[in-house]
């Protein structure tokens, strides 16, 4: 019996999935389905996989298909089965990183991850509201099980209409690679984030504006890195109207070497989301040994209240300032919360997350 690792609708360039995958995958046994450079679909042995082999399609239908996430609907999955002397039947489970199920194997147990639905609760488009409205359930009612990357994302999997004994939450884990930093080397902050609407960054440069007022002494600059969209105007009006404009930083990207000097040279990350799935940047920082400011919604009270310091969504910068005077002030207070922080990193490991997988499979396919 074979297992296949459904890699359709990943896409090229850097993402959340993008990251998810090039984690997790490597850790799985299974013959990976995706997309080869040629647009056509591909089995690929674990041992010839690299998460670099993922291109643009050459024909713009396929282009299509990728961009919406339909790259199944492109490809002739049976036909492929076939020319491995494959059928279904040889299919003991399929698991797909993404929310993503193959509608043509109905039959075929399937795991499938649901990182998210906010494109439900916090859309930046309508289509991707339609999308989730009305194409996801199919997802759902196909899968077998349904990995959670958290409990908040559990009860919503519920919520929208999974039957609860099928969701389980795999949360994700991380590889801890360096030694965390030892003191804090400056004052600024970094901010991990697209310009998108679940992202609050309007309400943080508002507290932003606050912690100019109320700690005027901060000297420190606020990097926000993320893709540019149409909320980036707003932000920049905003950043305009503050005190010391020259305090805030906007940088679309980073290499990941650029990116893990930035995050351990910074006093903390800040992360002030109305709405997230997991919010792995925060478990980044604390792999790193940096101090997290967090927003207090649900999946941050999850994972991080004793390890984290947090503000409301609609902080006027009063809490905000008066963490950061408690950070700059003295070693204590970034001692304390960088050691929790890495402890929390070591004890949430990338392997634990792959062996839960694992698990998960075999249970799907009743080995």
């Amino acid at each position: 019996m074979t297992t296949l690792i459904n890699l359709l609708p990943w896409q090229p360039g850097h993402s959340g999935f993008g990251s998810y995958v090039k984690r997790v995958v490597p850790g799985l046994p299974g013959l990976r389905l995706q997309l080869d450079v040629e647009g056509r679909g591909a089995l690929v042995p674990p041992e010839l996989w690299s998460p670099d082999m993922v291109a643009w399609a050459p024909s713009r239908r396929m282009r299509v298909l990728q961009r919406y996430s339909l790259g199944q609907h492109g490809v002739d999955l049976s036909g492929l089965l076939r020319r491995h002397q494959l059928t279904p039947e040889d299919l003991s489970g399929v698991y797909s990183p993404f929310f993503d199920a193959l509608l043509c194997w109905p039959k075929v147990p399937q795991l499938i991850t649901c990182h998210d639905l906010t494109p439900l609760r916090q859309s930046n488009s309508r289509k991707a509201w339609l999308r989730y409205r009305y194409w996801m359930p199919h997802h759902v009612r196909c899968a077998s099980r349904l990995i959670a990357i958290s409990g908040t994302v559990a009860d919503q999997l519920v919520e929208f209409g999974a039957p609860a004994s099928d969701v389980v939450v795999v949360p994700n884990g991380i590889e801890v690679i360096r030694q965390p930093v030892a003191a804090p080397m400056s004052e600024d902050l970094l901010v991990l984030a697209r310009h998108d609407a679940n992202k609050n960054l309007p309400a943080l440069l508002r507290a932003i504006k606050g912690v100019q007022k109320h700690l005027p002494e901060w000297k420190g600059i606020l990097r926000i890195v993320g893709r540019f969209s149409r909320q980036t105007h707003q932000l920049e009006q905003l950043v305009r109207q503050l005190a010391r404009p020259h305090q805030v930083q906007f940088i679309p990207s980073l290499t990941n070497t650029e990116l893990v000097g930035q995050l351990r040279r910074s006093l903390a990350l800040v992360s002030a989301s109305t709405e997230e799935g997991f919010d792995y940047p925060v478990l980044e920082a604390k792999a790193e040994g940096i101090p997290t400011l967090l927003s207090d919604i649900p999946v941050h009270d999850e994972f991080h209240r004793e390890s984290s310091l947090f503000f409301p969504i609609n902080d006027d910068g009063r809490v905000l300032s008066a963490h950061l005077r408690n950070l700059c002030s003295g070693d204590e207070t970034w001692r304390q919360l960088s050691a929790l922080g890495f402890e929390l990193a070591q004890s949430m490991n990338l392997k634990k997350q792959q062996e839960a997988i694992q698990f998960e499979l075999s249970v799907i396919s009743g080995s």
